[in-house]
């Protein structure tokens, strides 16, 4: 077993805090990670309107939606996203990138410790009939378009070409995968960046509050992250600010990039003596 550092990964984290109802409020707390036992998460990042990607379709709702949105999700992983990449990696935390089986299953490192019945779920058993038949399809429909899940762009998806996954990186596609991994690396940590901060960040296979069920202490990088806004609410980022707001409130600390960044080469200078 390798030998254990002394390093530690200084965060500055930001959750909702109740000691008293009367008292409750934002509180900031100085974390010291072990950064060995800390992993960098980037999830969820589709390469859409991106460089070798499928084009923004014009019929459907997909990915970020609008795109504008789209447009600022690709840039937010290039000014944000990728030099936290980056930093962690120089710092020596365990990279994951976590993705939906049409993009997982083209990285050959999905296949560690990942179960047969993940890779290849069995058949479910026919539940009761809907009460009203053919809604669950209408309504999805009513906000991604109709016949959106036969686009061809999603059999063309990969991870963003600014976070591609590197050798030595690990592509997660299922929860359970992902916790029996961390285990057995002696990861306790996970640090999150990706999209979109109110839906996949949250509930999504591998996200925080599934990751938050098995114990992890889980942070968000906020400029790393995007809701999916709409026309209303593009301009203050709405979405996101309310998205963070849950975070915050029921899942775990945000930080900054810049802050982390720094703790982030802190540690690589440190390894480097």
């Amino acid at each position: 077993m390798a030998k254990k550092t002394s390093l530690e990964l200084r965060l500055h984290g930001r959750h909702w805090r109740t000691r008293t109802l009367a008292t409750a409020d934002w509180e900031e707390e100085e974390f010291a990670l072990d950064p060995d036992e800390t992993g960098f998460v980037a999830l969820h990042l589709w390469n859409v309107g991106d460089v070798g990607g499928p084009p923004v379709p014009e019929n459907f709702s997909v990915d970020m939606g609008k795109p504008e949105t789209q447009a600022e999700s690709v840039r937010i992983a290039e000014q944000y996203i990728r030099p936290a990449i980056h930093a962690a990696r120089a710092a020596g935390l365990a990279i994951f990138h976590v993705e939906p089986r049409n993009i997982a299953l083209k990285y050959d490192s999905v296949h560690h410790m990942l179960a047969e019945d993940e890779l290849n779920p069995p058949r479910r058993e026919p539940g009761p009939p809907a009460v009203n038949p053919g809604w669950l399809k209408e309504r999805a429909e009513r906000t991604h378009g109709k016949g959106y899940m036969e686009w061809e762009g999603w059999q063309q998806m990969r991870i963003l070409s600014s976070c591609e996954a590197e050798p030595g990186d690990q592509v997660i596609l299922t929860s359970a995968q992902f916790d029996r991994i961390c285990r057995s690396r002696g990861i306790k940590n996970l640090i999150y960046t990706g999209f979109a901060t109110n839906m996949c960040i949250l509930g999504a296979e591998g996200a925080t509050r599934p990751m938050l069920s098995y114990g992890y202490r889980i942070f968000l990088i906020r400029e790393a992250t995007l809701g999916s806004e709409i026309p209303e609410t593009f301009h203050d980022r709405l979405i996101t600010k309310v998205a963070l707001i849950e975070f915050q409130k029921h899942v775990g600390d945000t930080i900054g990039c810049d802050q982390f960044m720094a703790a982030c080469r802190t540690v690589a200078a440190a390894r480097m003596r």
